[in-house]
């Protein structure tokens, strides 16, 4: 995953490694325990329970639950570089293509950037149509491909729309479309207004 952001390398590894347990683990039945962790209704309740079923073995650590299932992520930069601060969320695994992990917003120069994470990295010269409903309002926007292809930076007004998105409007569908397939999903939106103060507050000074 070298050359991805690190905010979004982590949220990739992250559902990796404690949202898919792994066979060779010696877990005794991991269909079971996902399907028992697929039927639990709250977000947040359902992604302890994934990390639960997590397979023993190197593992990512991940942060500590924000409002609504997010995380902020801090990752120290190299030297004389400022540190990587971003806020993740997965996506719900129930109603999503097994090819969305989620979507990650991270500080920018100016403001924040919105990208969404795939478990499957395209292309470099993939060219990702993207469709965003929330609020009320949909967008229509071709995403950056990031090397080495996992994330999809999505231009400005696909930041209006997930910022503008409000406690009447719990959750980002999305679909992802390429020449090779579509990828559907749903991003919880609970908490993200205080996830989004929590990133502003953490962001490196600019």
């Amino acid at each position: 995953m070298t050359g991805l952001p690190r905010g979004s390398r982590l949220l990739l590894g992250a559902v990796l490694t404690a949202f898919i347990p792994d066979p060779a683990a010696g877990q005794a039945d991991p269909g079971a325990a996902l399907a028992r962790c697929r039927s639990i209704p709250d977000n947040a309740a359902r992604l302890r329970c994934y990390e639960a079923a997590a397979p023993p073995g190197p593992q990512v650590k991940l942060p500590p639950l924000l409002e609504g299932g997010w995380r902020l992520v801090r990752t120290q930069g190299p030297p004389g570089e400022k540190d990587a601060v971003s806020i993740m969320h997965t996506a719900d695994i129930a109603r999503s293509d097994v090819g969305l992990a989620g979507l990650t917003v991270r500080c920018a120069e100016h403001g924040t950037q919105t990208l969404v994470v795939l478990v499957t990295p395209l292309p470099p010269r993939a060219r990702p149509q993207v469709t965003l409903r929330a609020a009320g309002k949909e967008a229509r926007v071709a995403a950056t491909v990031m090397p080495p292809g996992a994330a999809l930076l999505l231009p400005p007004e696909a930041d209006a729309l997930v910022a503008g998105a409000g406690p009447a409007e719990p959750e980002l569908a999305l679909e992802v479309v390429t020449d090779e397939a579509t990828t559907r999903g749903v991003i919880p939106l609970t908490g993200l207004r205080a996830a989004t103060q929590a990133l502003a507050a953490t962001c490196p000074a600019r």
